[in-house]
């Protein structure tokens, strides 16, 4: 090999050098990030636990909570006591308070321990296209249908049938929104309202792509129904509605 040709490849091999450290360098992560709405620290538990990263929350699923439910599974028919999520989130869907009023607490819950587990095993992402998010007048426009609220079991099976109803908006019209702060919004419906809270950023089902975490409280103004649920959602690209990846608990 003459000296050239190994001042050339020298020179090939340094700019190839240059130009990896330079795209390791631009390459933007997004990492996993919680925000007030995800409440397992401060208001459900006996004392207060700091939470830093993802392994502080994991050791959450451990601590005990304000208070104990008396649950019956569905499908074994045992009866237990419960205090933390540890003890329900193997079988958390078959779970259930013959209590009427332990049942919104215990379902409250039973979502943020759901929320607490995909918290814990989400990833950072490397693409991202939800940075124009918002909880804003629009937003139901573009959130999918399972966000709407609709009590009746037959009506919902229709709605979830349809497929000319794609968004939310396409059930219900939101009559006025109040934005508590950038994570949390209060959407008025016909007699009913609902709180939806921004409650966790992350790579939840591991394609790479950031996706959303959104709690749902729904009430009836004159009533006493009552619901709280789950959503990831996320966007494959810059131009496209928000898509469900799941939800909690299960539309039936």
């Amino acid at each position: 090999m003459n000296l050239k040709y190994s001042v050339l490849m020298f020179g090939v091999l340094l700019i190839m050098g240059c130009a990896s450290k330079v795209t390791l360098a631009t390459t933007e992560v997004y990492p996993v990030r919680w925000f007030p709405g995800f409440a397992m620290a401060g208001l459900l538990l006996k004392e207060k636990t700091p939470v830093g990263n993802q392994q502080d929350i994991k050791a959450l699923l451990n601590e005990p909570w304000y208070m104990p439910f008396e649950l019956i599974n569905l499908q074994t028919k045992e009866v237990f006591s419960a205090d933390r999520c540890s003890q329900i989130l193997p079988t958390i869907t078959q779970l259930e308070t013959d209590k009427p009023y332990e049942f919104p607490p215990f379902i409250y819950l039973t979502a943020m321990c759901a929320a607490a587990e995909s918290i814990i095993k989400a990833r950072p992402a490397q693409y991202s296209f939800l940075s124009n998010f918002k909880l804003d007048a629009d937003f139901s426009r573009h959130a999918p249908k399972n966000l709407a609220l609709v009590i009746s079991v037959s009506e919902w099976k229709r709605i979830l049938q349809n497929t000319k109803i794609v968004s939310w908006a396409d059930v219900e019209t939101v009559k006025f929104v109040s934005k508590k702060d950038e994570h949390q919004a209060k959407y008025d419906l016909t007699g009913a309202y609902q709180e939806v809270s921004l409650i966790a950023r992350g790579d939840f089902n591991y394609d790479n792509i950031e996706d959303i975490l959104l709690y749902v409280k729904a009430h009836v103004v004159d009533g006493s129904y009552v619901s709280y649920r789950l959503f990831w959602l996320t966007k494959t690209d810059e131009n496209s509605s928000l898509t469900l990846i799941r939800e909690y608990p299960v539309s039936d």
